[in-house]
């Protein structure tokens, strides 16, 4: 599978009609994600929701283009901009955030220390996801833990394949950039 394989792809998927709570949101990440792919960074969008549904930030990995970033993972990116842009919020209540790919460790610390309330992903990650190891926290970092609620989105089965297979279709290459330094 090639990425231009996933643009023709996409064009499918984000045209189905659909009745699952979060398709639309689902959507957008993974247009995100695909975007950031072609550019080189693994395939990760995210977007965060105020309490009133309204989309407040959104954003991609940019871990490598346009430069070397490290901590510029989906949800980073996301979190940095909100943060930017809006310091008089003064908590995160009722405000979601999406991913198409679970969080890894660093952008889950990043989610708890914030304390967005809920926070939903398309797509499991395997090899570097957070959701399932949350026992393994620091007790400190499972109590901050306890106000989020953290879930699979409802998206269609097609939709959450994507956002798996766009982040899937960049691993190997991106591995081997991170490694190289």
């Amino acid at each position: 599978m090639t990425l231009q394989d996933l643009e023709v792809r996409f064009a499918g998927v984000s045209a189905e009609p659909t009745s699952y709570q979060d398709q639309q949101l689902g959507i957008i990440v993974c247009q995100e994600a695909l975007l950031t792919a072609v550019r080189g960074n693994y395939g990760v969008g995210a977007l965060l929701v105020d309490p009133q549904g309204i989309i407040v930030a959104q954003g991609h990995n940019a871990v490598f283009y346009p430069r070397f970033r490290s901590d510029l993972h989906a949800e980073m990116v996301v979190m940095n901009a909100f943060e930017d842009q809006h310091p008089e919020v003064g908590t995160m209540r009722g405000y979601t955030l999406l991913s198409s790919i679970e969080p890894c460790p660093m952008c889950f610390a990043r989610l708890l220390a914030a304390g967005v309330e809920t926070v939903k992903f398309l797509a499991e990650d395997a090899w570097g996801g957070m959701i399932n190891h949350r026992e393994h926290l620091p007790a400190a970092w499972q109590r901050l833990g306890q106000r989020q609620a953290i879930h699979q989105a409802d998206v269609s089965p097609s939709l959450r394949q994507f956002a798996r297979d766009v982040f899937l279709v960049t691993l190997g290459a991106c591995r081997q950039k991170l490694w190289s330094r």
